[in-house]
């Protein structure tokens, strides 16, 4: 009797199991998952658009009951926590590694070409870089303005230990090691590559996150880039520029630790940076070319309290655009975001709001290098004659 009833229950069991997710599939369509960010596939449709039969009827049909079918969200959610507890594994995130204490990366297949030095340039290309940089420098430095080049990190190259480690590295020389060298040692132009700051600040603080964010560096990682940058354009300006010190921040640390697939997450307090008087605005005074840059960043502040008349352009990306314009905008009277794949129209650029001074950012995972080449050569053009 008593393995009748195990026997009975079993069978209730397994057709339970087959049979109450399909009896508890979601039939409404644009359901958005709640773990997963996205939307739901809809049911599919008999007809196509033009009326005929579709003949993806059935793929579309699977794919509807693999996304809709009743308690996905709680395997979902409890396969991500095997996986990502059990076998250090991320799933659904395919440009995100863990290291080897779980340690968040970010890391496209080009990033992780950089991170193994595979993508080295030749010598004649990083003669063509300096060269054309030079020209850039000079290019601005006749029209009275100055030039600052400004090389962020990825944190693969600071935190090189919390990368996979079944990841291996060709030599100790990255691209980015040859285009900061050379341009530090064939030109005239300021260079700001915090790197060696960035890697010694790792004793005492988090320049990028461990569980948090792993594009980018953290605010504590910006404030110790912005200062190198600020003491550099100061000492070639008879130090006529406000710099922000700690005191001008509210400091308080935060969990910024990430979260996946609903309720995976790592705690990761981390500081986080607050001006505790900012003078700057952002204007909404719309950009150059606004019609024609959407979805692109570009920002312009103002500060009537900066006790100086000057303009900064940066030409950058997300390391300064999500972490450092309002500091700057506390030195200069205007600053001028534009993103970094605009460098091309510079000459407009300079006609429109005569900049003090230009900096051109990028972050390592953007090799700009190419598109100085063609600007250059492009005010070659424009400047010889015809």
């Amino acid at each position: 009797m008593y393995n009748k009833i195990l026997k009975l229950l079993f069978c209730a069991s397994f057709i339970a199991m087959i049979y109450l997710p399909l009896i508890c599939i979601n039939t409404k369509d644009n359901v958005l998952s709640e773990t997963e960010n996205r939307k739901l596939a809809a049911k599919p449709k008999f007809k196509s658009e033009n009326g005929t039969f579709n003949k993806n009827f059935l793929a579309d049909l699977e794919t509807w009951i693999n996304d809709n079918i009743g308690f996905r969200e709680i395997m979902v959610s409890q396969n991500a926590k095997i996986q990502f507890y059990v076998f250090d594994n991320l799933i659904n995130n395919s440009d995100m590694y863990l290291g080897p204490n779980q340690e968040l990366n970010y890391a496209t297949q080009e990033m992780i070409t950089d991170y193994q030095h595979l993508n080295l340039k030749s010598e004649d290309k990083l003669d063509e870089i300096a060269e054309s940089y030079q020209f850039f420098s000079d290019y601005l430095k006749n029209r009275g303005i100055q030039y600052y080049y400004f090389q962020c990190w990825d944190k693969h190259s600071i935190y090189p230990e919390y990368f996979p480690s079944t990841i291996n590295q060709k030599g100790t020389i990255s691209k980015t090691d040859q285009i900061v060298n050379t341009l530090t040692n064939n030109t005239s132009i300021n260079v700001i590559s915090p790197k060696a700051e960035l890697v010694d600040a790792k004793s005492k603080y988090d320049t990028y996150s461990i569980w948090g964010d792993p594009s980018h560096w953290t605010q504590r990682g910006a404030y110790i880039g912005y200062l190198q940058l600020m003491h550099c354009i100061n000492e070639n300006n008879a130090y006529k520029y406000k710099i922000l010190q700690e005191n001008d921040y509210e400091i308080y640390a935060t969990d910024q630790g990430r979260e996946f697939l609903g309720d995976i997450h790592k705690k990761d307090f981390i500081d986080n940076f607050t001006i505790r008087n900012p003078q700057a605005y952002l204007s909404e005074e719309e950009p150059l070319y606004l019609s024609e840059w959407q979805n692109h960043s570009r920002k312009i502040y103002y500060n009537e309290n900066a006790n100086n008349t000057d303009t900064l352009l940066i030409i950058g990306d997300s390391y300064f655009d999500g972490y450092l314009y309002d500091d700057f905008a506390e030195s200069f009277y205007k600053v001028v975001f534009i993103w970094g794949g605009y460098l091309e129209h510079i000459d407009e650029l300079i006609e429109v709001y005569k900049p003090t001074i230009v900096i051109t950012e990028n972050a390592e995972r953007c090799d700009r290098t190419e598109n100085m080449i063609s600007t250059v050569n492009k005010l070659r053009e424009e400047s010889s004659p015809h």
